[in-house]
Order: structure tokens, then sequence, then C-alpha cells
């Protein structure tokens, strides 16, 4: 089983270009899925030493594996901010393979507006809106992915073909 992880600040689109991805590489005749790595991450509170659930995600994985690999899954592709190669090197533990990381990129107006349209006012947008500014920069420094691919003024799928070409999937 190959594994991608589809990182990116908040905004950037890492959710939306993975379910493109995923319908490219199942036109590709792949069997990929895709997980909604945050909504796991959000099933139980965060403990204090642990404010993005890092391990429940690492876990779930884990668990996962096995039924994964019995269903014949080829690629998983995972939308979830990688900051660090550790955390990268967890997610690898845990599948027993590699995982690629791609950066999904956008600029911060595009990422404000995305953020504006898809949070109410109050202190959700707000957190998201101080975050994704100083998680882009974060990312680019640890520069932890071997592709950095564009999303903004192009559809999801081009953003995917991309993808899909320049990691030869």
């Amino acid at each position: 089983m190959k594994v991608l992880a589809l990182s990116g600040t908040v905004g950037a689109g890492k959710s939306t270009v993975a379910v493109a991805l995923r319908n490219e590489l199942l036109a590709r005749g792949h069997a990929a899925g895709d997980l909604d790595v945050d909504a796991i991450a959000t099933e139980t509170p965060a403990p204090p030493d642990d404010p993005f659930n890092e391990r429940v995600v690492v876990e779930h994985l884990r668990t996962m594996r096995p039924h994964w690999r019995d269903a014949g899954l080829q690629v998983l592709l995972l939308p979830r901010v990688v900051e660090t190669p550790a955390q990268r090197d967890a997610y690898a533990d845990a599948l027993g393979e590699a995982v690629r990381v791609v950066r999904i990129d956008a600029p911060a107006a595009t990422r404000h507006a995305r953020l504006v349209a898809r949070h109410e006012p109050g202190p959700e947008r707000d957190w998201h809106l101080a975050r994704t500014d100083v998680l882009a920069l974060l990312l680019e420094k640890a520069a932890v992915e071997e592709l950095v691919v564009e999303n903004h003024d192009r559809a999801p799928s081009a953003v995917a073909r991309e993808i899909a070409d320049q990691l030869g999937l």
C-alpha cells in the first residue's frame, strides 16, 4: 500500500484535494481511499500534552492497517497537517509503509477567504484565521514534503492530476 499525506496549512484545500485525488487514482485503476484524519483527531478530547490528538490518530492508523490491507487498498490518502519528520515517521510506523508528504499550498488571501466561508463568525473562525499564516511559515521551514503543489485558481481535479503525475501514480 502506498500512503500519501496531503499536508498544508488550514484553508489550503487538503481535504478537497484528497477527494479529487482519490477520484483521479480510481479513474487510473488504483484501489484508493482517503481518511478524514481531522475527524479521527476530534473524536475524543485532546489531552493538554497532545493538543492535536496525534496519539489517537496514530493508534487509529495502526488499528485500521490490517483492514485496509485485507480490502486490497493500494493507495491511502491522509489529508492532515504534517509538521515534523517525527510525525510523518509515526504514521509510517503505524501503517508499516513509508509516508510520502505532499504540501498543498495556496496564497494567504485564498486561504482566508476559504476559512471565512467555511466557519461562522466566532472563536473557531478567529483561531483558524490566526493559525493559517503562522502554520504556513512553519510548514515551509520544516520542509517535510517531497512535493509542493499550488491549489489556487484551478479545479481540485487539476491539482490532483498534477500530484498523481508528479508522483508517478
